[in-house]
């Protein structure tokens, strides 16, 4: 049902609103996050880094997502002390990392860690889904308030070994799972029912047609639009700029020469790329996804794992950074070359699914952004790092070439 209080509507005169200050503040735990998690891949690279990085990033996502959605909703209402508080539990995720990781993949050192993360994701998480005023139930992305996929991390507090990452991965697959299929109107159907069932029970027998007293009446809420998309293409911007930190980072302490500056040049060449299909050619940090297409709950599943694959690609381009034009070994070329194949994979699928995509675009798409990255991660075994990233950032140059050059589809902005 159209909503005249949407942005974008007939007859919104709401002021757009923007992120406020104590927001952007609180954005700042997420360079701290991705410089964190990015250090689990770069310990030691192989199934068992990826499957605990796949673990931890959706958790700290999920965790971040419950606080920018309260604040979205909260608007002038948003209290700034419990931004704060959420912003500390972040935090305190964050610092655990590199102990879990080192726990997890060295299999040695202390497991307070593992324990430390699990308390503080089950305390953030718990706290922010307490934010909401009473008798409203969020319709865009109800997970927020559910603590269902809780049950497992706690469980896994007094359980040790393996089965600790298999309880912690229960716990995101629920909730993700929770994310495709509990739709807002439904629980809030659900809630009202219940609230109504409780009051009837309480009331002393009246004469037919008689109440005592009103039953509560539970309201959904809804996301402004405009300041959903900001903060999400903020989160990626973020992202993105930590990715470039890395590398330069990886610069400083590599020999300098004219190769170094090759590697540099392509590397920022591809990050700059994406910052350009996901924010300049994109709306809420997605590649090839126009604003009011799609729900908002498919749009932070599909922001989960954009960021998710840029935080990556920023890791195998410091690698290669560091050791100049020497071969790729496999995990690290297939990285890189899945990470950058994965991006355009989701730009793909937000361009069908938000209709900004006709059949020409959809092919070039699938063509230049998956079918070459894999084809390079299969049979370049032998290409040097810098040569692999000069591809990748010349496949980048190619879709923002495809996106200025292309005429907009019908309907698109």
């Amino acid at each position: 049902m159209s909503d005249p209080n949407i942005a974008g509507e007939p007859g919104d005169t709401r002021i757009e609103r923007h992120a406020s200050w104590a927001e952007l503040f609180f954005d700042l735990v997420v360079v701290a996050g991705v410089a964190a998690l990015a250090h689990v891949l770069e310990s030691e690279l192989g199934l068992a880094s990826l499957g605990l990085y796949a673990l931890l990033f959706p958790a700290f996502w999920l965790s971040w997502t419950t606080f920018m959605l309260y604040s979205n909703v909260a608007a002038g209402k948003t209290r700034v002390t419990r931004l704060m508080i959420g912003m500390f539990g972040l935090g305190v995720m964050v610092a655990s990392v590199p102990g879990v990781a080192h726990a997890v993949l060295e299999h040695e050192g202390d497991t307070g860690p593992l324990t430390v993360f699990t308390i503080a994701y089950i305390a953030t998480r718990i706290y922010g889904s307490q934010l909401w005023r009473k008798g409203e139930v969020l319709l865009d992305f109800p997970v927020a308030q559910l603590s269902t996929g809780l049950l497992p991390w706690i469980a896994s507090i007094w359980v040790d070994g393996p089965g600790k990452l298999g309880l912690w991965a229960a716990g995101i697959g629920l909730d993700l799972l929770l994310i495709l299929v509990v739709s807002g109107d439904r629980i809030l159907k659900q809630i009202q029912a219940k609230v109504t069932a409780q009051a009837t029970t309480r009331r002393h027998p009246r004469p037919a047609g008689r109440h005592n007293g009103a039953v509560p009446v539970i309201h959904g809420v809804s996301v402004d639009p405009a300041h959903f998309s900001e903060r999400l293409g903020l989160f990626v911007i973020i992202v993105l700029g930590e990715s470039v930190v890395q590398v330069v980072g990886a610069a400083a302490d590599a020999h300098y020469d004219v190769g170094l500056l090759a590697t540099g040049a392509a590397s920022f060449v591809l990050l700059a790329g994406m910052f350009g299909l996901s924010v300049v050619f994109g709306h809420a940090g997605l590649p090839h996804l126009r604003g009011g297409r799609i729900p908002a709950r498919a749009a932070l599943g599909l922001h989960c794992l954009v960021t998710g694959v840029i935080a990556t690609v920023a890791v195998s381009l410091s690698s290669v950074v560091k050791h100049g034009s020497e071969p790729v070994p496999g995990p690290g070329r297939w990285l890189l070359c899945g990470a950058v194949a994965a991006y355009f994979a989701l730009g793909v699928i937000t361009g069908v699914i938000s209709h900004s995509s006709d059949l020409q675009r959809t092919i070039s798409r699938t063509v230049t952004g998956i079918v070459i990255p894999l084809l390079l991660g299969l049979l370049a075994a032998n290409a040097g790092g810098r040569t692999l990233v000069i591809c990748m950032a010349l496949v980048v140059v190619a879709h923002l070439w495809f996106e200025r050059r292309l005429a907009p589809i019908r309907g698109d902005a």
